[in-house]
């Protein structure tokens, strides 16, 4: 014994030394990337740029300096179940932001809009990107599809943001978008969520001959049903008790938070249990729940705050680090037409389709093809998706589907100025 500490401690201790020296490091990472999105903002702001294009440029420049791809190659583990439990109260979050009741009124004309453009990007997306080769022959079918949907979607919570910083949310213009990028990010999801049940991409993933069987997909639906009864049945009622039993004006009782809360997990887990997927899980549990009232409000600020304060810098960080750009091959022409196709398919995909339904619909062409550009928005689901690709073997295409965020907010800033010029008008 040394001091009268027992034999070994010198090792425990210098172990313990490693550790907390290593989380130093990492916390010192974490402040460079917060640091460098709220610069990279500033610096963006009067170009109109919303903050995701920021976070996507200080993440790909900082997570593909080679010493802090060697810091992260330890912590991989850890980085996968933190992105994976803040991706859930992401998509929890927005499926309380989402009004399903939408699925039974009459649609109005700016949706009717929307889905054109939708639409017509999905089928031209599905239709070309086959011919690239993007994914293996194995299950080309459900990767295209889940591609196709993918860029045919919109980032409704970015789109929402963009709208209100240009400050034209008022107008007929912003109203229009707003209201089409919430139905088209809300439908996609949906599609989403349910084509998981036969088709679970996760699966896929580790083993290309693996197959879902028939008795596992009605097993999983029946557990998704489920869940979805119970949430969309006894949560209103629940949520409506506790907005009763706790008014405005007063502060909120810890054991009714805790309630909640415990509420809202079980929920979402249940269908885990029979390996659907947790986000798409979380979705269609906050897509059951009522957006209105004191306690979605609450769980809607909360999740946010910590997601723009804590959570999007580590994300953006994960996707810099996932995105090699060793593994991009710059001088292969194949790689550069696989980059521009996207680019190009997911913009004259939703020009086109909104110039043909608007102009059914009695829109002149300029607001058509201002709303087609708003509306090619994506966002963070996006982005996690095109990682997750990586897991396929598949960095020609993920590469290219993280970059196009950047590409397309340059594109949308000259929308934006003529969304303005619309709005003034």
């Amino acid at each position: 014994m040394v001091l009268g500490l027992p034999e070994g401690s010198s090792d425990c201790g210098e172990k313990l030394a490693s550790l907390i020296f290593e989380v130093f490091i990492n916390f010192a990472v974490f402040l460079t990337m917060v640091i460098l999105c709220n610069g990279l903002h500033f610096i963006l702001k009067p170009y109109s740029q919303p903050r995701i294009t920021s976070d996507i440029i200080a993440g790909l420049a900082l997570g593909n300096i080679g010493h802090v791809r060697t810091l992260f190659d330890s912590f991989n583990k850890a980085f996968g179940f933190i992105i994976d439990f803040g991706m859930m109260c992401y998509m929890f979050a927005l499926g309380i932001e989402m009004d399903s009741h939408v699925l039974f009124n009459h649609l109005p004309r700016q949706t009717k809009a929307a889905y054109g453009g939708q639409i017509f990007t999905f089928v031209l997306t599905a239709l070309a990107t086959p011919f690239l080769a993007y994914f293996d022959e194995n299950k080309i079918l459900e990767f295209t599809l889940c591609l196709a949907l993918a860029v045919s979607s919109t980032a409704s919570p970015v789109l929402t943001r963009l709208i209100t910083h240009l400050k034209i949310g008022k107008s007929d213009i912003g109203k229009i978008v707003i209201a089409g990028g919430m139905h088209s990010d809300f439908i996609a999801s949906l599609f989403l969520s349910i084509g998981y049940i036969f088709v679970p991409m996760a699966l896929f993933c580790g083993d290309f001959q693996a197959t879902q069987g028939l008795n596992k997909a009605f097993t999983m639906a029946g557990a998704v049903l489920g869940q979805t009864v119970f949430a969309a049945s006894f949560g209103p009622f629940f949520m409506n008790w506790i907005n009763n039993e706790n008014p405005e004006g007063r502060p909120m009782k810890g054991s009714h938070i805790i309630l909640t809360i415990a509420l809202m997990v079980l929920t979402c887990s249940f269908s885990t249990m029979y390996d659907y997927s947790p986000l798409l899980s979380a979705f269609l549990t906050g897509v059951c729940l009522p957006r209105e009232g004191r306690v979605s409000k609450w769980v809607i600020t909360k999740i946010n705050y910590m997601l723009t304060t804590i959570f999007f810098p580590i994300f953006f960080l994960w996707m810099g680090y996932e995105a090699d750009f060793n593994k991009f091959h710059f001088r292969s022409r194949g790689a550069w037409a696989k980059f521009f196709t996207l680019i190009i398919v997911g913009t004259a995909g939703k020009i086109a389709g909104t110039v043909i339904s608007g102009t059914m619909l009695g829109f002149h062409w300029p607001e058509s093809v201002a709303i087609g550009l708003l509306l090619i928005t994506k966002g963070h689901l996006h982005i996690y998706l095109a990682v997750k690709s990586v897991s396929l073997s598949s960095q020609a295409c993920s590469l290219p589907i993280l970059l196009l965020n950047p590409l397309e907010k340059m594109l949308q800033f000259q929308c934006n100025l003529y969304s303005c010029q619309l709005s003034h008008m």
